[in-house]
């Protein structure tokens, strides 16, 4: 029986690699005061692939605490997510795979000013 308990967890570990690999994958604009699309919208308990593009000259983060809090994020992503925020450096881009829960959720800048400014969005996820 022990033999076999290692042998389960390296054939699941490919099938855990495909579902990252066949996510369906959506970009999201981040500029200094906005995010496009202005609202996202996933469906529930299917991997996807989220790529967050930095136009803009300084660096941006994507807060959007409830969603990620809830989601199953990809083990090497998980580290990227810092406090319900994603930091994007300036003219680059991150990309994170995970898998949402159904809600309804804000996003926006992380900085008060972005946010003030119109930096925000929502996330959809049915």
């Amino acid at each position: 029986m022990r033999i076999l308990f290692p042998l389960a967890l390296l054939l699941a570990t490919p099938a855990a690699a495909q579902e990252w690999r066949m996510a369906a994958e959506y970009d999201v604009q981040l500029s200094t005061y906005d995010i496009r699309p202005g609202e996202i919208r996933l469906k529930a308990d299917e991997p996807v692939r989220l790529r967050f593009v930095n136009n803009s000259n300084q660096g941006l983060s994507f807060a959007a605490d409830s969603f990620f809090r809830s989601a199953r994020l990809r083990r090497r992503d998980a580290a990227l997510v810092r406090d319900g925020s994603l930091e994007v450096p300036p003219l680059s881009t991150r990309t994170i795979a995970l898998v949402p829960r159904a809600g309804r959720y804000r996003a926006a800048g992380a900085n008060l000013l972005h946010r003030l400014l119109g930096m925000s969005g929502r996330i959809i996820v049915e």
